[in-house]
């Protein structure tokens, strides 16, 4: 068994995998397209006798966590062929994967789980929900009248790009978004998109949208300021003749039940995306904890089987400042009141850093095994900040 990344004659083999995995057929002029990026894109594979037999894509991307851009290294396309299965293929797969965003300095890994249990065995977790909302047309909002204005079809790039990059550090753990990405992955088949401007003629808002069946689709909603979600909406149920409800997507915090009329319509928290810390030493040194003005520290025990350079006891300290350090320790004392000890997942430590579990919450559960004034010092400790992803990959 050999796992090395693919190289230009294995552009047919990947194909041919991702097309039964996925269940999708490309055309010849598709696969000319993939091909032409093929030798840029990072894919990795098990091989058995020159055989492609399972593989995955790794995505060196960016995101924000605090308001700070962090590299992280995306999990895609992972596929096997079936009777390849349950051999541990894609188990060495992900841990080769770790091994080379950590060589990369990629702090963080994302991926979209087929299956939230498989992933968890690897130390990924879930950190973001999905607030999906269903609203019959005579439930939207009443009109605002608000001013400014809402102009159809802006596809200028640099128009949306320059309210996401205002609006989406707000949250923890979205993209930084590059042009190409916004090229390829957003507006790449986007059917329709318009944007609000306020009086002064400044794009502050916009909504990338589809119209199916009488049914409003929103593949996604920014905005930097009230005003502009409140024109945005004047736009939507500008639409109310010709639809007969509006589905929404929106980060979990989402306050529109507050704002409804009416608010007894459909609405579902739905898991999105699972997250892991790739490199933890590295990852709190660039941590913006709370700055308390005191030195603050703990006896810190990671739990990480498929990532050994984080598994063990570290001397966890936060500086008066904020920033953090890790440094290996030998031994914990867990009686130490000026240290305590804390024993945690990898995965629970990515979801309690990203703001997707409160400490507190995580120790009532049993997941964050400490004390529970030392899980009470980590809520003051850690920024509160809402975990948000309106990207796919």
């Amino acid at each position: 068994m050999e796992i090395r990344r693919l190289r230009e004659q294995d552009f047919d083999a990947n194909i041919a995998l991702a097309e039964y995995a996925f269940l999708y057929q490309l055309t010849e002029q598709q696969k000319e397209e993939r091909r032409s990026r093929f030798a840029n894109e990072e894919i990795w594979g098990v091989f058995e006798d020159n055989e492609l037999c399972a593989k995955l894509a790794l995505l060196p991307l960016e995101v924000y966590i605090h308001g700070r851009k962090v590299r992280m290294g995306g999990i895609a396309g992972v596929s096997t062929w079936p009777e390849k299965r349950r051999q541990g293929m894609v188990s060495k797969l992900l841990r080769r994967a770790l091994e080379e965003m950590r060589a990369s300095g990629q702090l963080l890994s994302y991926l979209h789980p087929f299956s939230i249990p498989f992933y968890r065995k690897y130390g990924w977790e879930l950190f973001t929900d999905n607030k999906n909302y269903l609203i019959p047309v005579e439930k939207l909002p009443t009109r605002r009248g608000v001013p400014g204005r809402v102009i159809r079809e802006v596809r200028d790039i640099e128009v949306l790009a320059a309210i996401y990059d205002r609006a989406i550090p707000a949250y923890n753990g979205p993209l930084v978004r590059t042009s190409s990405w916004w090229e390829q992955r957003v507006m790449n088949g986007t059917p329709y998109t318009a944007v609000y401007y306020n009086e002064a003629g400044e794009a502050e808002g916009y909504v990338l949208y589809a119209i199916e069946n009488r049914v409003w689709i929103t593949e996604e909603m920014i905005w930097v300021n009230e005003t502009a979600r409140l024109g945005l909406w004047d736009f939507i149920v500008n639409h109310d003749s010709k639809l007969k409800e509006v589905q929404l997507k929106m980060p979990s915090d989402d306050p529109l039940s507050l704002l409804l009329p009416d608010p007894k319509v459909k609405q579902e928290l739905e898991p999105y995306f699972m997250a892991r810390i790739v490199d933890a030493a590295e990852f709190m040194k660039v941590y913006p904890f709370t700055a308390l003005g005191v030195s603050t520290s703990f006896n810190l025990r990671i739990e990480d089987r498929d990532a050994p350079w984080n598994e063990g006891i570290w001397n966890w300290t936060i500086a008066p400042d904020g920033k953090a350090k890790l440094e290996p320790a030998q031994d914990a004392d867990p009686d130490n009141a000026e240290a305590p000890t804390i024993s945690v997942s990898i995965g629970i430590l990515t979801a309690m850093l990203l703001g997707y579990h409160h400490p507190s919450t995580l120790w009532r559960c049993g997941l964050l095994k400490t004390s529970e004034s030392a899980a009470q010092q980590l809520d003051t400790l850690i920024p509160a900040r809402t975990p948000y992803l309106p990207d796919y990959f």
